[in-house]
Parts: C-alpha cells; sequence; structure tokens
C-alpha cells in the first residue's frame, strides 16, 4: 500500500485490511459493500466512506489504461487512522490525471471526485509504474 505524504505520519500500527476486486461494473457493490462491513452499521464515517469508495471503484472500472495484459483489477485499502478512516483505490491507471470536474446539470456522470472533495476531509493521488493510488481520508 502507498500511503499518502499529506498525512503527515503514517502510524506505525494502524489496522490496515485490503481486498482485491475485478475491473468489471459488478465488482464495485462487492467493493461498497467490503468497506460497508468493515466499518460496520454503527460507525458514523460509515456512509460517505461507502459512497465515495463507490465512485472511486466506479473510476477505477470505468477508466483503466494500464500497462498490464489481461484482466484487469482494482485494490481497495481501508485503514484505521486516528478518528478516522482512510481508503485507497489502487488501479493499473489512466492517461488523465484524477481531478474534480465541472459536470453540467443533465450530465449522467463525471461528479465521482467532486463529491469525493466535497466529503473528504482531505483527498489525493500517487502514480508509479503500478498505477494509480486515489485516496481520502475521513474523519469524525
Amino acid at each position: 500500500m502507498v500511503w499518502p505524504s499529506l498525512l503527515g505520519h503514517v502510524p506505525t500500527d494502524p489496522l490496515v485490511i485490503t481486498r482485491r476486486f475485478g475491473a468489471t461494473p459488478h465488482q464495485v457493490r462487492p467493493a461498497r459493500n467490503f468497506v460497508a462491513g468493515i466499518l460496520g452499521d454503527g460507525h458514523p464515517l460509515r456512509d460517505d466512506a461507502v459512497l465515495l469508495t463507490s465512485e472511486l471503484a466506479t473510476n477505477a472500472v470505468e477508466h483503466p489504461s494500464g500497462p498490464f495484459d489481461g484482466p484487469q483489477e482494482f485494490l481497495v485499502t481501508v485503514a484505521f487512522v486516528g478518528p478516522g478512516v482512510l481508503i485507497t483505490v489502487q488501479d493499473p491507471g489512466s492517461s488523465r490525471i484524477p481531478c474534480p470536474r465541472d459536470s453540467g446539470p443533465d450530465a449522467t456522470g463525471g461528479r465521482g471526485l467532486a463529491l469525493v472533495n466535497s466529503l473528504a476531509t482531505r483527498w489525493g493521488f500517487h502514480r508509479d509504474s503500478v498505477g494509480t493510488v486515489i485516496w481520502f481520508e475521513l474523519s469524525s
């Protein structure tokens, strides 16, 4: 896992749970359920975490263009850091830089990173030879 550099320091022993998903549209729901199950029904950040994971998983499915042959996949990681949660979605990457778009009122898509930008305490991305990691942090 690549930790976001903007967090300052990484706890020495955070609870970190990771799962791989096939980069197909029918895997977005299992990714949401994965995060929801880890956080549990009573967690105050659960709904926002599930929504933002869904948006990033959808982006991983809709915009991959990585250098690898064969089936593509994305990786979701949940880490408990302090009073909040840090979630990353890693995929093979895209030729476009992840940034919020200004979608028109009739657009059927393009709002995912705008939601992340609005709801997350902070977010960012990292690119390397393996792909792109987009992360967001939610704090209570």
